[in-house]
């Protein structure tokens, strides 16, 4: 247990640059001090007992774990029903009319591209959005400080944009040494999402299902009320678990090691400039990107050796700026490459395991897993 004024109160602000932490009334040693409340980021407060013990911060530490958990089931059980709904409704009404029969319907439906992309559309922002939104209220949290939206000047969101995008670039190879490693045993874990658009609003639906809507919805729930349950816990445990649940909801092992490293960088962004939009730029660049070439691949006259070469020259411009922008970011921003924790009442490694235990990650884990085992087309 440890032992302090009983008023005492840690005060952990987030700057850009920065941390300071100061304890008031009375100057004490960091970890020695037995708070009666702990404030952190975003102005977030626990309050805690005056016979506060390493066992009550477990406790509440626990309690968030579970919350998250929590959330990203609900995200799987509200997509499932979402995307059973979409499909059930219309099949249903098309047989009472008496228009076709039930396979023939639900096979129209699911070949048609526009049904799909307005279909995955609104499973996006139900689930998702949705969620975050309806979670955030009840759980009576501060919209502006779960959802910020401080304003960045060009230039510096100009240095994240690129950063990023150079980041995504590195996740790809990791996603191909995933695919590759998978290869040799035989398994193809490749991941292919083709849309035959065939005119401008289905290549418009395009890039507002896959770029767009994933860019808005998806930092909402993971960049906003995940990352802001978190980061009382500290900075880093926030951008971990930000990270590591961003790719297991993909459910597959082709964009599970992709989406987790670029859901580090976009959290790491969002924490140290109290802002989600250069995450959301970011997104939607790199979904944009990858709907660009979809659509070059499939629907243009060029050879496949002409796009590959376009694609190359891509992504080194993109590297090539990731370069400038990260030598800036380090030299004319000193320290914009560290990460401050909220608190260190409990080790590092105690904060991830507490978090592991919790039974809703758990469930959680598991779904992801075996809903990417499934992908692959293995029983269980």
């Amino acid at each position: 247990i440890f032992t302090a004024t009983e008023d005492a109160t840690i005060m952990a602000e987030f700057e850009p640059q920065s941390r300071t932490v100061t304890f008031t009334p009375n100057d004490a040693t960091y970890g020695s001090v037995s708070p009666a409340s702990v404030t952190a980021d975003y102005g977030t407060s626990i309050t805690f007992s005056n016979d506060y013990t390493i066992q009550s911060y477990k406790r509440q530490l626990k309690n968030d774990s579970n919350a998250v958990g929590f959330i990203l089931i609900l995200y799987f059980i509200v997509m499932f029903a979402v995307s059973f709904a979409t499909i059930l409704i219309p099949t249903i009404a098309s047989i009472l009319n008496g228009d076709i029969t039930s396979s023939t319907a639900e096979m129209a439906f699911l070949e048609d591209t526009t049904f799909i992309m307005v279909e995955s559309g609104l499973v996006s922002l139900i689930s998702f959005f949705g969620v975050a939104i309806i979670y955030s209220i009840i759980a009576k949290m501060n919209l502006g400080e779960t959802y910020p939206t401080q304003k960045l000047d060009f230039k510096l969101t100009t240095l994240l944009v690129s950063f990023g995008l150079s980041i995504a670039m590195i996740a790809n190879y990791v996603s191909n040494m995933t695919i590759g490693v998978f290869d040799m045993f035989g398994i193809d874990a490749n991941i292919d999402i083709e849309y035959p658009c065939d005119n401008a609003l289905e290549v418009l639906l395009f890039y507002v299902t896959v770029a767009l809507l994933p860019a808005l919805v998806e930092e909402f729930a993971f960049r906003g009320v995940i990352l802001k349950i978190m980061r009382k816990h500290s900075d880093s445990m926030a951008v971990m678990i930000s990270g590591v649940m961003f790719g297991l909801m993909h459910g597959n092992f082709t964009q599970i090691p992709f989406a987790l490293v670029v859901g580090l960088v976009l959290a790491f962004i969002t924490v140290k400039t109290n802002s989600l939009i250069p995450a959301i730029i970011i997104h939607f660049l790199n979904n944009g990107l990858s709907v660009t070439f979809t659509l070059l691949y499939s629907n243009t006259t060029l050879s496949e050796a002409e796009i590959n070469i376009i694609n190359v020259i891509v992504m080194i411009a993109i590297s090539f700026a990731g370069i400038i922008s990260f030598t800036v970011l380090s030299t004319k921003h000193k320290g914009f490459f560290k990460l401050f924790g909220a608190n260190k009442i409990v080790p590092f490694k105690e904060k991830v395991l507490t978090f592991c235990s919790s039974p809703t990650i758990i469930i959680f884990t598991v779904i992801s897993l075996l809903e990417a085992v499934v992908m692959l087309g293995i029983k269980v």
